[in-house]
């Protein structure tokens, strides 16, 4: 998340003093160097980030467009959505296998992390479509806001929206 934080603020600051191809050359290069790094430290799992901002440097270069460098969050966030509608079509809830790795999860807790996921699927839709506005029709200074503090603060009413629904559940559960 922070290379995420600070690709976009290299964006908004780079834009001023540096052409498009400029910036999209810079991001595929660290793109590639961080692919490197993630092959060697990591697994196939933790290179779609890299493989994404190498893909969108290099399709900036091409289009010469600010547009297809700002899609970088966008395009993160609506991973983050599928992610969850996958889950839910398939019931393979990769919640629930996470923290199954550390605790032994009752029927109960299973019920409610299934629900769970709705909730982000939910959450994560409207991050895309904030995403989305930003890039289309809001400033730069309005997408480097959102991309950088305001989708944790959405972020933060969906982990409130949780724990609520959790008291909600477990009051109602028994």
């Amino acid at each position: 998340m922070i290379l995420v934080l600070i690709y976009i603020l290299t964006i908004f600051l780079g834009k001023d003093w540096f052409s498009i191809t400029e910036l999209g050359i810079f991001f595929t290069l660290l793109g590639s160097v961080w692919l490197l790094f993630s092959l060697k430290k990591f697994s196939w799992k933790t290179s779609f980030q890299p493989i994404i901002l190498i893909l969108i440097g290099f399709i900036s270069i091409q289009q010469n467009s600010i547009l297809v460098l700002k899609s970088f969050p966008l395009t993160l966030s609506t991973l983050f959505f599928l992610a969850f509608i996958y889950a839910e079509v398939t019931k393979e809830y990769f919640l629930i296998k996470y923290i199954g790795k550390f605790k032994k999860l009752d029927n109960t807790e299973r019920i409610y992390l299934e629900k769970t996921h709705l909730i982000w699927i939910v959450v994560t839709a409207i991050n895309v479509s904030l995403h989305s506005y930003f890039l289309f029709f809001g400033s730069i200074e309005e997408w480097t806001f959102y991309s950088t503090v305001g989708w944790y603060i959405l972020l933060g009413c969906g982990i409130l929206f949780q724990i609520a629904f959790r008291r909600f559940y477990e009051k109602n559960s028994d």
